[in-house]
């Protein structure tokens, strides 16, 4: 009974507020009567609480009135009405069978992100976001609407870069993959697209994941109740990217289906000359390239094969002459921490692990300002290394698990130099099996710090939990256990004596 007359005051507040306007250009906070704006602010929010609880399309509509008000008079009164505003808007639109009167509020939508940015011009990208996203799923019937959107979405992925959000990276793919299937995108644009989301997935994966930990590692910890906001919003955003990880991929894979099919695409955009040459050996005719063709821009160069070399590494194709191509000029053209370590991926994929090393060491040494990065040319590093220098492993290893410190795979590579070690690091039947002790420790390290980890960390647990020295095995070789043992191998490590 209370609500419905609290209801009724508030109706009757308005009916003389909303008859008066004026320009915002005359104070865009408080219009003409401050009075009269903070009146009708507080209404407007009352009927959107309710709106919210009730879920009725007449309260949506109450506060529609109070809202628009307020958007054409005081459009700076508060940062909520951008906020509030879309989704009565979206509630009205779903709700309204007038096609005239839908459209006329789809507009009013889209162009309430562009009267923000007036007002409020910080987070541009994410407000471009949230605009490309609501124009993908209201105008999206034309092709003129799917340019329009996407033009939207690009912008906002060029603004925001690496740390473009989950919304930006799956809608300006979905609306780039549907111009491509109506033939507006070419093949190469749609490659070009996918490399450069692929880039920004990977990273926003590793940085979200660093601050999730940042507030999470620590079980002792209590959190306040902003960060544990915080920490909601940041697992939110961590599933979000990950889903669009997975769609992304799997259209891709759609498209391309094969290496092969992959080189013949790149071959097709005439980016090379090459001549066929028959091969004895193999019996069969081989592409030689010759010569790549400059656009005459090396900026846009350099960007074409950047993009090339990212699409064959994220196909895992990195094992034919293409790809060397590709990655040779990138290296030569532009030395930096990134071409090295595309560089190293080939000789890594060729099995060339000791030229591999010297462009992963080359990466990780120029990269200085990104964590992230300089963490995964430690830990490609470490793993080129593995193959011959346990200890040179183990060191990068470790590396790149401080520079990232919510990292696994580093410690499962650890784990496994253990593990293949464990034979040649004691002197009896006992300790020889202790380094299983050890790797052990540090799969389930991993596992606690990563939960990407957790399935390869349990399945290794379980493989090498059969090989640790039996209780009866380590008396009648070492005497009476204790808590630890302490290996000194290749390393050093003091371990939990468990039976």
């Amino acid at each position: 009974m209370k609500s419905i007359k609290y209801t009724i005051i508030i109706l009757i507040l308005y009916i003389p507020i909303l008859k008066s306007q004026c320009s915002p250009e005359i104070d865009p906070v408080f219009a003409c009567d401050t009075l009269q704006t903070k009146q009708l602010k507080s209404n407007y929010t009352e009927y959107y609480k309710q709106a919210k609880q009730t879920k009725r399309i007449e309260t949506y509509k109450d506060a529609y009135q109070g809202w628009k008000w307020l958007l054409d008079n005081a459009p700076k009164s508060t940062k909520n009405l951008y906020i509030n505003g879309p989704k009565i808007l979206k509630a009205l639109i779903d709700k309204e069978e007038d096609e005239d009167e839908k459209n006329r509020l789809i507009d009013l939508l889209i162009s309430v992100y562009d009267i923000r940015l007036d007002y409020y011009p910080e987070k541009e990208g994410y407000v471009r976001a949230l605009q490309g996203k609501d124009m993908y799923k209201y105008r999206s019937s034309t092709v003129e609407d799917l340019k329009k959107c996407r033009a939207v979405l690009q912008k906002s992925f060029q603004i925001d870069g690496l740390n473009s959000t989950a919304t930006t990276i799956t809608y300006y793919f979905n609306v780039s993959l549907n111009l491509y299937t109506k033939d507006v995108l070419k093949k190469q644009d749609l490659m070009a697209l996918f490399s450069d989301v692929s880039e920004v997935v990977d990273y926003r994966e590793a940085s979200i994941s660093q601050d999730i930990y940042a507030l999470s590692g620590d079980s002792t910890k209590i959190l306040s109740s902003k960060e544990t906001k915080n920490l909601s919003k940041l697992e939110a955003e961590s599933n979000r990217i990950a889903k669009a990880k997975k769609s992304i991929n799997k259209n891709f894979e759609k498209i391309i289906t094969s290496c092969d099919q992959l080189i013949s695409l790149y071959e097709g955009f005439n980016r090379f000359k090459f001549e066929q040459v028959y091969n004895n050996k193999k019996e069969k005719y081989e592409n030689v390239y010759k010569e790549f063709i400059s656009t005459g821009d090396s900026i846009n160069d350099l960007k074409w094969l950047n993009r090339t070399a990212e699409v064959f590494i994220k196909k895992g194709c990195m094992d034919n002459d293409f790809y060397l191509q590709v990655v040779t000029l990138l290296y030569d053209m532009n030395p930096t921490a990134e071409s090295a370590f595309k560089m190293g991926q080939r000789k890594y994929a060729k099995k060339s692990y000791s030229e591999a090393i010297a462009y992963f060491e080359d990466a990780y040494t120029q990269e200085v300002e990104d964590n992230i990065k300089k963490s995964k040319y430690a830990f490609y590093t470490a793993a080129a290394s593995s193959r011959n220098n346990k200890r040179k492993a183990r060191n990068y290893a470790l590396k790149a698990a401080n520079l990232r410190k919510n990292w696994g795979d580093p410690y499962i590579l650890i784990g496994k130099l253990y593990a293949q070690s464990s034979a040649k690091c004691g002197d009896n039947p006992a300790t020889k099996k202790a380094g299983y002790w050890a790797a052990i420790e540090k799969f389930q390290l991993a596992k606690r710090i990563d939960k990407s980890c957790e399935r390869e960390a349990n399945k290794l647990i379980g493989n090498y939990g059969k090989l640790v020295p039996t209780l009866s095995v380590w008396k009648d070789n070492v005497g009476d256990p204790k808590n630890t043992y302490t290996i000194n191998c290749w390393y050093t490590e003091k371990v939990r004596i468990k039976f």
